[in-house]
């Protein structure tokens, strides 16, 4: 199998591949951030885990770029300071595992929001994401803390690699990455998304269910459902070939760890990490007019639009302000649903 570094003409398409994914991504995620955090009716328990699915994917991206665009631009350095760096491309993985705990969640937020939409069992609320997500990011810490042990600045081939002590090591952490990012995730999301488009998309509903309000309540969660549910179906296609082949480095001969092949399925994960900010704006609407407010008229372009404060400047004391679409009743959120 033929190495990344052996081959002139892989290094520059897939740097070229990767140094256009790394932009795309760090611009989207950012500008998903910052609509998610200057506009307070974005700032819903949904949104906030797509905040934080956004900074994992933003720190995918930065040392994906460190490891495979600036590196090109210097020399690697050797000795200690060579090993340090590579052990700092760990923070790739790091965004990767938290990615995959926060898409699971949004799936559980998504399963109970569905089925059980009168109670509180499941429900999401600020409370439990400040306990998610510092969880999420510690869960992630730990899942990496072998790879900041084993991993080496290879002189002779000049690429990072791992050492492991036991050959045994390798093939059991391999495989819990496998496990744990790849097969339990992957089969739960499905699990979980399957009833929810049961229940929203072939279920009958119930008489109760006709009214207007109704109807609205149903078409917003299906917007949002279509819109989690693309962004898990992308991880479950580009995070899997990353997976195994990471496996099979250490279980089969004829892979290598640090191949051409396995290099590609790091775009793929890359790949994975840059659309999500287009499936927000192509799917839900909202996200859309948001992103186009900020990026054609600042934060400021519309007198709805700064919630923070009570009345914008130079607006005439007896004029009227929009409300915010969730400092309103649900049911008129409904009805408003139904219009759009």
């Amino acid at each position: 199998m033929v190495q990344y570094t052996d081959s002139e003409s892989a290094q520059i398409g897939i740097t070229t591949m990767f140094g256009v994914l790394v932009t795309i991504d760090l611009v989207g995620n950012s500008l998903v951030c910052l609509v998610i955090l200057l506009y307070r009716d974005m700032r819903i328990p949904t949104h906030l885990l797509l905040l934080n699915l956004a900074v994992a994917d933003m720190m995918v991206a930065l040392f994906i770029g460190q490891r495979f665009v600036v590196v090109h631009f210097m020399k690697h350095p050797t000795g200690l300071s060579g090993t340090i760096l590579c052990k700092s491309h760990n923070f790739t993985w790091v965004g990767g595992a938290a990615s995959v705990f926060t898409l699971l969640a949004i799936a559980f937020e998504r399963y109970y929001a569905v089925i059980f939409p009168h109670g509180n069992k499941g429900k999401l609320t600020f409370k439990k994401l400040k306990i998610f997500i510092p969880i999420s990011w510690i869960c992630a810490g730990i899942l990496n803390i072998p790879l900041f042990l084993t991993v080496y600045f290879d002189e002779d081939t000049e690429f990072c690699h791992e050492y492991w002590p036991k050959k045994w090591l390798p093939i059991a952490y391999s495989l819990t990455w496998f496990f744990v990012a790849g097969i339990i995730p992957v089969k739960l999301m499905i699990v979980l998304y399957s009833k929810v488009v049961y229940r929203l998309w072939f279920k009958r509903q119930e008489n109760g269910y006709r009214d207007v309000a109704r109807q609205g309540v149903i078409k917003v969660r299906k917007r949002v459902t279509k819109m989690v549910l693309i962004v898990s179906a992308i991880y479950a296609f580009c995070w899997p070939p990353n997976l195994t082949i990471y496996a099979l480095a250490y279980l089969s001969p004829s892979q290598k760890y640090g191949s051409v092949l396995y290099i590609t399925s790091i775009v793929l994960v890359t790949f994975n990490s840059t659309v999500n900010p287009f499936i927000y704006v192509f799917v839900n609407r909202r996200f859309g007019e948001k992103i186009t407010n900020l990026l054609m008229c600042g934060k400021l372009c519309n007198n709805n639009v700064d919630p923070a404060r009570d009345e914008p400047r130079g607006r005439p004391q007896n004029s009227v302000v929009a409300v915010p679409e969730s400092h309103m009743p649900m049911q008129q959120q409904a009805i408003n649903a139904v219009r759009k």
